[in-house]
């Protein structure tokens, strides 16, 4: 079964019903690399992997040997990459061979693309249909059931000084002229790293009351988190957000969120970035009409 949108409670009580359902001995639960491990029923042993460990050599050879029939291998916000034959989810795909019975939670049911939720839909079907594109007709060899909420955006415009705007310009220019002397960088550093330039404008416009969200800890204040150390549910404002779709979904997944408010500097940047995670909200809202209308 996939479960979309579950919440900790949900996920320990829809473990805990199929335990006793179908008498399991033992629990495996792979967990994904910001996701906190479900919890299992007292007494029900059970084994955590983090998502760093699914592939090493001492985990891999360990549970293929260890699970078995009476096991039931839990796949917790695993969906990380975006290319189908990676090789963690090769590794995860063989632990739940030794296996018929398997539970996989996912926050939101893609990273960015309808392609990724094939990658859940390979671990629910034990990759019966590895080679094959994911169609409504072959949805309904799942079992899914889809409670993943609907992501809206909304934007607070800041105007951002003269001086930030010259910087801006500077910085811009660099970088194109870095890009022009050398065709291999990555031509997503330029958004990157502009992005970065009004943070002090918007950090002006914050209110020390709420809770915020950006990329690193550069502007030093106490109600600003980064992405990569937040914690807990409960409302942020996006100060930057990042250039990765997956982070943006496990912030989503970590603080049960479902309307953000997003800082927007009056920067080409900024304006990229807006426009880019609202192209990304209409894809998952697709996504999940996709499968609710199965």
């Amino acid at each position: 079964m996939i479960g979309l949108g579950f919440d900790d409670a949900t996920k320990a009580a829809r473990i805990a019903a199929y335990c006793r359902e179908h008498a399991i001995e033992r629990v495996f639960v792979l967990t994904g690399e910001r996701a906190l491990a479900p919890a299992v029923p007292e007494g029900v042993p059970c084994d955590v992997v983090p998502w760093t460990g699914i592939i090493k050599y001492v985990n891999y050879y360990r549970l293929l040997q260890e699970i078995n029939r009476s096991c039931l291998v839990v796949v917790n916000e695993c969906l990380r990459r975006q290319f189908r034959g990676d090789l963690t989810y090769n590794c995860i795909r063989m632990y739940l061979n030794q296996t018929p019975h398997a539970l996989i939670f996912q926050h939101l049911p893609i990273i960015d693309t309808w392609d990724d939720f094939a990658i859940l839909f390979d671990f629910e079907t034990r990759s019966r249909w590895k080679r094959d594109k994911v169609t409504p007709e072959l949805l309904r060899e799942a079992i899914i059931e889809d409670v993943s909420p609907t992501i809206t955006l909304s934007a607070q415009h800041v105007s951002v000084s003269a001086k930030t705007h010259a910087e801006y310009a500077k910085q811009r220019a660099e970088l194109f002229a870095e890009a022009r002397a050398d065709v291999d960088k990555d031509p997503h550093n330029i958004p990157r790293a502009l992005a970065l330039v009004p943070g002090k404008d918007k950090s002006r416009a914050t209110d020390p009351a709420k809770r915020y969200v950006a990329r690193n800890q550069r502007l030093k204040l106490p109600h600003v988190e980064t992405y990569r150390d937040i914690t807990g549910d409960g409302a942020r404002t996006v100060l930057e957000l990042p250039h990765n779709f997956v982070d943006f979904a496990d912030f989503l997944a970590v603080t049960r969120q479902s309307n953000v408010e997003i800082m927007v500097a009056d920067t080409k940047a900024d304006a990229w970035y807006w426009q880019r995670y609202v192209t990304w909200t209409e894809r998952l809202h697709d996504a999940q009409a996709s499968l609710r209308s199965r």
